[in-house]
Parts: C-alpha cells; sequence; structure tokens
C-alpha cells in the first residue's frame, strides 16, 4: 500500500492520460472518484487535443490542458509552451495514468511536488511516487488498472463505471442530423471503424449486418469520421447494398450524443465503443482473440453488454496478416443485436 500524500483543501491536482480516446474514457472513473474524495481541490486532465473534448461538460473536472502529442515529440517551441502552461497550474500533485517519456519529463522539469506513476520504466525517475503493477498481464480491466492509483489517496467513495455528459444542444444537434437522413426515433447504430488499434471486423461484414438488420424491420445508422464515410458509401455502392450513414456529419461531442440516442451500438473494441457505454448506451463489441486485445482488459464496462469474438480461442496470426475477425458471423451479431433491443426497447424483431 502507497504512502497517502497530505494533500489540503484547495491544493490542485493534475491527472495525465494522453493516448487514445478509450484509454481516456477508461481513466473518468479514477477521475471522478478523485474529485468525490478532494471536492475542494481543483482537478485539472492533461489530454490530447484528439480526445480532451470528451471531457467536457464534466462538473468533476475543473479544466482541460490539451497537448498534441506529434508536436510535443518534435517541437522544442512547443515543448517549451506546454511546460509554461504546466507551470502556471500551480500543481501539487500530478497523477500519470500513462506515463508518456515526454510528458512525464515535464512534470519533473515542473517541480511539481508530488509526482506519481508507474515504476520499472526508463522515465520513471521522472516520479517520486511509485506504483508497482504491470498491465502487460492482462489480469484485470484497464479501468480497475486505473483505480490502483487510489492507493497514494484518502479512502472514500469509488466510481466504478465512465460517464460522458452530452450538452442539451448537442443532442439537439444530433437528432437534427438523424432526422435528416430519417432516423427519428428506436435505431441502431453501427460503428464500423478501429483507430488502427486492433485488428477488426470487415467493413462489408458492418454493411451486411445493417441489409439483416434493415430487413428485420429495424432502423440502422452507420457512424465515423469523414475519410472512413468515403470508404463506407464506396464498399456500399460495391456490393448493392444501400445504406444510411452519417460519417463525416459529426464531431467527437455530436457523435457522443448521436451514441445515447441509440438503443444499441456495435462497433470494433475502439474509442467509440466505450463512449458509448459511458453515455448510458448498450453495445454489442467485436474483439479479437488476443489476450493482449481481450475484453477481459478492454471490453464494455457495466451490465447487459455483449462481447462477441472469433471461434478461435487464442489467436496466433501475425497482427498483419491475420483474418479471424472475419470468421465472426453476421447473424450471430444481428441475434445479439436482436436480443439488446428486446432487452432494452421490449421490441420483437422479426426475420
Amino acid at each position: 500500500m502507497g504512502k497517502i500524500l497530505d494533500i489540503q483543501p484547495g491544493d490542485r491536482i493534475l491527472i495525465s492520460r494522453t493516448d487514445k480516446l478509450g484509454d481516456l474514457v477508461l481513466a473518468l472513473p479514477f477521475v471522478e472518484t478523485m474529485k468525490l474524495r478532494y471536492p475542494d481541490c481543483r482537478i485539472d486532465i492533461l489530454a490530447s487535443l484528439y480526445a480532451s473534448p470528451i471531457l467536457e461538460n464534466n462538473k468533476s473536472i475543473d479544466g482541460i490542458v490539451r497537448v498534441q502529442n506529434d508536436q510535443l515529440i518534435k517541437d522544442q517551441l512547443y515543448k517549451k509552451d506546454l511546460l509554461h502552461k504546466i507551470k502556471l497550474g500551480n500543481y501539487n500533485v500530478v497523477v500519470a495514468l500513462y506515463p508518456e517519456r515526454h510528458v512525464s519529463q515535464l512534470f519533473y522539469k515542473a517541480a511539481i511536488p508530488f509526482r506519481v506513476g508507474t515504476a520499472r520504466r526508463f522515465h520513471s525517475v521522472f516520479f517520486n511516487y511509485h506504483i508497482f503493477h504491470s498491465r502487460k498481464v492482462n489480469k484485470k480491466h484497464e479501468y480497475q488498472y486505473n483505480l490502483d492509483f487510489l492507493q497514494f489517496f484518502k479512502r472514500g467513495k469509488t466510481v466504478n463505471e465512465p460517464r460522458v455528459y452530452p450538452k442539451d444542444k448537442e443532442v439537439r444537434n444530433a437528432r437534427r442530423i438523424l432526422g435528416e437522413v430519417g432516423i427519428n426515433r428506436n435505431f441502431v447504430t453501427l460503428h464500423p471503424g478501429s483507430g488502427g488499434s486492433a485488428e477488426r471486423w470487415p467493413l462489408e461484414k458492418f454493411i451486411r449486418l445493417y441489409q439483416i438488420l434493415s430487413e428485420a424491420g429495424v432502423s440502422v445508422i452507420i457512424s465515423g469520421s469523414e475519410p472512413e464515410g468515403e470508404t463506407i458509401r464506396a464498399k456500399s455502392q460495391e456490393l448493392g447494398i444501400p445504406v444510411k450513414t452519417i460519417a463525416g456529419e459529426t464531431d467527437l461531442r455530436t457523435l457522443a450524443a448521436v451514441l445515447s440516442l441509440s438503443d444499441v451500438v456495435v462497433a470494433n473494441s475502439t474509442g467509440p465503443l466505450h463512449v458509448a457505454v459511458a453515455v448510458g448506451t448498450k453495445v454489442v463489441g467485436l474483439y479479437p482473440g488476443r489476450k493482449v486485445m481481450s475484453p477481459g482488459r478492454w471490453g464494455p464496462v457495466g451490465k447487459d453488454h455483449q462481447v462477441i469474438q472469433p471461434p478461435v480461442k487464442e489467436c496466433n496470426c501475425p497482427p498483419d496478416a491475420c483474418r479471424c475477425m472475419e470468421t465472426i458471423p453476421e447473424e450471430k451479431v444481428a441475434a445479439a443485436v436482436v436480443a439488446l433491443l428486446a432487452k432494452q426497447t421490449g421490441a420483437v424483431v422479426s426475420g
């Protein structure tokens, strides 16, 4: 058990998680727990520029420091400017949930008194309080690894599920975008993207799933980025299966609002899947059969979500040549969606 840090009312705490969207969402239970235990302290979050909007409208977060990771690595002037911002924060404590080397060095240079990070890394030297755990063994969920850092803080209530809070105007905008493609209520969102972080269920499978659900009377929409939208439309035309898509029509906050309005979301192991969970929507998550990508570590948090993996128990394929995800049948995913719809809305789907 780590030494409990001497934190006083009015102290300023910086929590750092500068990697991908899903990782940041899974840090939110730790963030909200810290605010519950230290309501009189300022809690700021250091996050990547891309993922940081997901933190907005969260009453547990007092401020957001945004970092462009590519600039941090290659631009010394940018690095100097970020150091200046951190110094201006006058932080008493920093907790590096993700100990990126360049950022960790800045905490040391900013002379933050309590610097908490993981041990056994080259840049662990920049921290003066170390947590001894190894995430590589995948013994528990990522959000639980984040909660391990609580050993340095006073006891109290613990938040165990991430929450993202769309604003009313974002929900109204999401309804407008959906209405423009004929989606008004009771619908399923398919999000084929993966951000390149995991083997994924192929796009053509998502489009055939769209067809199966549509023929069964389910309203379906496909979401994604603008480049993904171009690919979705091209593949839809190639397969001869017309689809409704809002890919490229939403920023991250509006996408969160769309996912909050959905009855069920189907996605690969990716950030938007965790966003869907965090806005209270049930998901069908499609996960590879690799231990490092296991749903035990990266799966949806909470009850009643569905996880589907390839039939093979343990995938040993070369990552750049793996086709195991293609063995997940569209009909199996459709059945999981229909079961969740029945549980969520009471709807009986034909077909």
